[in-house]
Formats: C-alpha cells, sequence, structure tokens
C-alpha cells in the first residue's frame, strides 16, 4: 500500500486495481484534486485496509486475481456504512456492474476512462456521502434533544405525580404514606416476576396514583368512622374510573389500566368491569395485593392495624379468590426488613 496525503479535512479514497499503471493514473488524478489516497493491489488487500480505516470512497476494478470487485463491494457494505463504492469496468463486464448496484454500489465506470466522467462520479459520489453524514449527525443531534426533553417532561410528570400523591393523603388522616407504602410493596413484587423495566415503571406509577379518584369523594364518605352504606359504599366504587378520567390526560395504557383495575378480583367479583383471572392486567393484580396489605396494617377510621403477621396470613387465606395464586405465593415471604420499615 501507498499512502499519498492530500488535506488532513479532505476525502479518504481508496483505489483498488492488480494494474499498476491505472493505479498511478488514479492517484495522480485524485491527489492533484485535494484527496487523501491509499491504494492496493487486490480485494484481499483492500478489504484489510477497510478493517482499519473509514474510507469515504473507494474506486475498485471488478477483474483481480485474487478477491474480485464483487468481494470488496460485499465486504465493504459489512464494514464501512457510509462508503461508496464505484467499480471500473470492461465491456464484457457490465451485466455484473449493474448487478453491482443492485448490491449497493454507487456508480460503474467504463474502461478505459474519461478522467472528466471519472470526476463527476466521484464528485457525486462524495457529495451523497457528505449529505448522508450531515443527516446522521442532524438524527444525532435530534435524539439528543429529544433525550432532554424526555427528562424534562419525566421530572415535571414525577412533580405533578407527587402533588397529586400529597393532594390524596391530605384528605383522609388514616390513609397518610398509603400511596407510597403500596408503591414500595407493589415495587418489591413486580421486582420479583420476569417482567420488563418499562413494565415495572408502569406499575410504580400507577401504584402512585391509584387512589387518585378518592379527590372526588367528600371527605365526610372517607373519614366516616362507622360502616358505609350501600349507596356510600358504591360512591367509594367509582374512585377507579375517577382515576382514569383525571389521568387521561397525563398517562396513558397500560398504566391507565392498572389504575382502573386496582380493584379487581381473581375469582371476578371486583370493580369497576368485573374482570376475572388474567383478565385483570398484570399491573393491576400486583397493585391489588399491596393496596390491600397496606390497607390491612394500617390503622383507619373505622378499625385498627390488623398487624403484619395477620395481614401475611389473610393474603395467603385469600389466596385464588381475592388475589392472583401465583402473585400471592411471590408476595408471601415480605417481611419489614425487605422494605426497609424496620
Amino acid at each position: 500500500m501507498t499512502h499519498f496525503t492530500g488535506k488532513s479535512d479532505s476525502a479518504r479514497i481508496l483505489v483498488v486495481d492488480d494494474e499498476e499503471m491505472v493505479r498511478e493514473v488514479l492517484v495522480e488524478f485524485l491527489v492533484a484534486q485535494g484527496y487523501r489516497v491509499d491504494t492496493a493491489p487486490g480485494g484481499t488487500e483492500a478489504l484489510n485496509l477497510v478493517e482499519a480505516n473509514p474510507y469515504d470512497l473507494i474506486l475498485t476494478d471488478i477483474r483481480m486475481p485474487d478477491k474480485n470487485g464483487m468481494a470488496v463491494l460485499e465486504g465493504v457494505r459489512k464494514k464501512l456504512t457510509n462508503t461508496a463504492v464505484i467499480l471500473m469496468t470492461g465491456h464484457s463486464e457490465l451485466d455484473t456492474a449493474i448487478e453491482a448496484m443492485r448490491m449497493g454500489a454507487y456508480d460503474y465506470i467504463s474502461k478505459p476512462f474519461n478522467l472528466d466522467s471519472l470526476q463527476v462520479s466521484v464528485d457525486r459520489a462524495l457529495e451523497k456521502v457528505n449529505l448522508t453524514r450531515l443527516n446522521r449527525e442532524y438524527q444525532n443531534t435530534l435524539e439528543h434533544k429529544v433525550m432532554e426533553q424526555s427528562e424534562l417532561i419525566r421530572s415535571m410528570f414525577t412533580d405533578v405525580v407527587s402533588s397529586l400523591t400529597t393532594a390524596i393523603e391530605a384528605k383522609d388522616q388514616y390513609t397518610s404514606g398509603h400511596s407510597s407504602r403500596v408503591t414500595q410493596l407493589s415495587e418489591w413484587l413486580a421486582g420479583r416476576l420476569d417482567l420488563s423495566r418499562e413494565m415495572k415503571q408502569n406499575i410504580v406509577t400507577a401504584a402512585q396514583l391509584h387512589d387518585i379518584g378518592k379527590l372526588g369523594i367528600v371527605d365526610r364518605i372517607l373519614n366516616k368512622p362507622g360502616k358505609l352504606t350501600d349507596e356510600e359504599y358504591d360512591l367509594v366504587k367509582q374512585h377507579p374510573l375517577t382515576s382514569v378520567r383525571i389521568l387521561e390526560p397525563i398517562i396513558h395504557q397500560p398504566t391507565l389500566g392498572f389504575v382502573r383495575n386496582h380493584h379487581e378480583r381473581w375469582d371476578g367479583r371486583g370493580y369497576p368491569d368485573g374482570l376475572a383471572g388474567d383478565q385483570v392486567p398484570i399491573g393491576g393484580r400486583i397493585i391489588a395485593v399491596a393496596d390491600a396489605f397496606d390497607a390491612m396494617t394500617s390503622t383507619r377510621a373505622y378499625r385498627p392495624s390488623m398487624g403484619w403477621d395477620k395481614a401475611i396470613a389473610e393474603i395467603e387465606r385469600c389466596s385464588g379468590t381475592q388475589f392472583d395464586p401465583d402473585l400471592a405465593a411471590a408476595f408471601l415471604p415480605i417481611t419489614e426488613k425487605d422494605l426497609g420499615w424496620e
């Protein structure tokens, strides 16, 4: 290989031909245009150079003793996605050259070639390479800006979630911290399952907001020390649907479905949709366990805390009726130490 150095910021070209005279003519012509030029006498050496150098353009003969121009083209396409290839061909090889175009070659020129025609082909090929590079840089910049905006939106969304959670808990002195505890419990249970990172995050978000619909329930019902009337209980059972109406402008599926269905039961006797078994979205089933467990281990206006051990026993007792049996089994080993609550 011989190096012919042009300007450091000029295009880099590899000339591949088994005829030394052809290589010399092309080198002299291209260097005069200010390009940086490397040469190779055959396909094998050319592909070795391609492994180590990011060429902008490769000019290669089709017919060579070792690996031919088609092999060079195939190797370049695998290694360098934004490198133009121009094939040099005799008249008897036109069909091969046309096939090479189908494989991704930029152009072909016939031997003996006219240097003016070669100049046009080289200029156009390098222009395409440059435009492709600029477009890629633009796309990378755009993606970076989108990521920055996404992070900003996520941060704002987190603030909104925090504010809404605070608003819920301010309505009911007995449920202060409930949403955060249900979130921790849901996250712990989801972490024991083979779920994607995105799914786990959706479940966490739904757990944080699962009771937002209680903003629509009057305080005297939420804080009532005695048993609710049928009419009052019907109002409370509307809170999952109210939650969905509040959250629709800012969150989407499947998170909305998890919020809507966190009071469904495995046996189909829950609300608001009466779904059963696997019809209940996985996030809804997880939050159902977490929500019930926190309710049982917390003091409410109408009863004292059941205690950790009794609540564990109740989850086990209701496995297969109120709760997904697989999720109940996954939840049962939980201890206060697992959550850092000791």
